[in-house]
């Protein structure tokens, strides 16, 4: 896919052979400042990242192995590829900063990363000046919408330990950061997935940092809704729930979902929503991955004690109108720019095969409601970034959003 213009060069390539993707989104970028990869599992990284290193030359590099790759070069998720986005302007510099060992210590994982993320942000004076024009020229509510800074995560999705590793990003920059991002994969295979970050890295975290005058906005949805049946938390520790109405979690939960035995495909049916703590208090999903020996229930997220879990539902109407709304928020979100310059999409694969079973297509969403715009994405082990009122955290069957105008914050 090719996409000239003056303020945001992008270009999108998606194929079985790195080389082939690489070379078709240089197409649209040229150099590019920052290149992104998603690349199935089943080819060898090294190998996928050393043939697009060989053709983006000193451009940074982040990205991650899937469960499942998409862009707006192909029709719908596809696996056994690699999809590629090469991003280049003169507003945009990039930072990446890698932390290993996310398994064993998450917390200083993160802080390490994104502190080298920031150390190898180049300063922006274009985006400064920019910055200095829209203070003078724009509105209080126009500022509060600015994003001079982003940060994009790729955490390893099979550490468990996504919470952690984010602290200890927000431990080192602060809390009115912005994240968006998800865990790497392994296409269901649950062995070892990779990540990218200007380098080839397995049990690590990337943080890939955006400072930028351009218009740059994010968006977090999932497709259920509540249901009137849930239980509260009386005892749980990290991601593990062990008691639900001061009862056995196991008992608790095969009554709320009326079944004889939890299983996988029941637990992916039927997702857990706790609210968020902000003010608008909206579903986050919570979504349960085995049933421990001691009738404990371990989730893919960490479930406080106190919390209500409520049994959330979905249909067909209600996916699609939730992915739109996705989509319409990053773009409010980012200033409402007139022209989209490119969306990166973070979708969990339990929500693919969601999707999958109901027939719908994101990629079709996407093109009806806002056009032929750049789209690059990939099914995830879990999504992080920002509710609506602004609480930043690690989701099940979820999608994060990162949308980026092609338009600069003074317009």
């Amino acid at each position: 896919m090719v996409v000239h213009n003056k303020i945001l060069k992008v270009g999108v390539g998606q194929s079985t052979d790195p080389t082939e993707a690489i070379e078709t989104a240089l197409e649209g970028s040229g150099q590019p400042d920052l290149t992104i990869i998603f690349a199935s599992s089943d080819l060898d990284p090294n190998e996928v990242y050393t043939q697009i290193k060989e053709k983006v030359g000193n451009s940074n590099i982040i990205g991650g192995t899937t469960a499942g790759e998409f862009s707006s070069m192909v029709k719908k998720s596809e696996n056994s590829t690699v999809a590629v986005m090469t991003l280049k302007s003169p507003y945009l510099k990039v930072g990446v900063g890698v932390g290993e060992g996310i398994s064993k210590d998450p917390f200083e994982c993160g802080k390490k990363a994104v502190h080298n993320a920031y150390v190898s942000l180049k300063d922006n004076p274009t985006a400064s000046a920019i910055i200095s024009v829209a203070f003078m020229n724009k509105s209080s509510s126009d500022l509060l919408k600015m994003k001079p800074f982003v940060n994009i995560i790729i955490p390893d999705g099979l550490a468990g330990t996504e919470e952690e590793f984010m602290r200890g990003i927000l431990s080192a920059i602060g809390y009115n950061n912005y994240i968006v991002g998800g865990s790497s994969g392994d296409d269901l295979k649950f062995k070892k997935t990779h990540q990218f970050g200007n380098g080839v890295y397995n049990d690590a975290g990337v943080v890939a940092t955006l400072s930028s005058a351009l218009k740059i906005g994010t968006g977090y949805g999932h497709p259920y809704y509540p249901s009137d049946t849930g239980a509260v938390i009386t005892k749980s520790k990290g991601r593990v729930v062990y008691e639900l109405n001061n009862r056995p979690a196991l008992e608790v939960m095969k009554e709320l979902l009326g079944v004889d035995e939890l299983t996988p495909e029941v637990f992916s049916q039927y997702p857990i929503g706790v609210k968020s703590s902000d003010v608008y208090g909206e579903y986050i999903i919570k979504s349960a991955a085995n049933v421990n020996s001691d009738g404990s229930i371990t989730f893919y997220s960490e479930v406080p004690k106190r919390s209500y879990l409520t049994i959330m539902h979905t249909d067909k109407k209600y996916i699609i109108e939730s992915f739109k709304k996705t989509i319409l928020n990053a773009i409010h979100s980012a200033g409402d720019p007139k022209e989209i310059g490119a969306i990166i999409i973070f979708n969990c694969i339990l929500r693919h095969l969601l999707t999958e079973r109901e027939g719908v297509n994101d990629l079709k969403i996407i093109r009806e409601l806002v056009g032929d715009v750049p789209v690059i994405g990939f099914n995830t082990y879990g999504e992080q970034g920002s509710t609506l009122g602004g609480s930043i955290g690690h989701y099940n069957q979820t999608s994060t959003v990162l949308l980026l105008g092609n338009e600069v914050i003074s317009k």
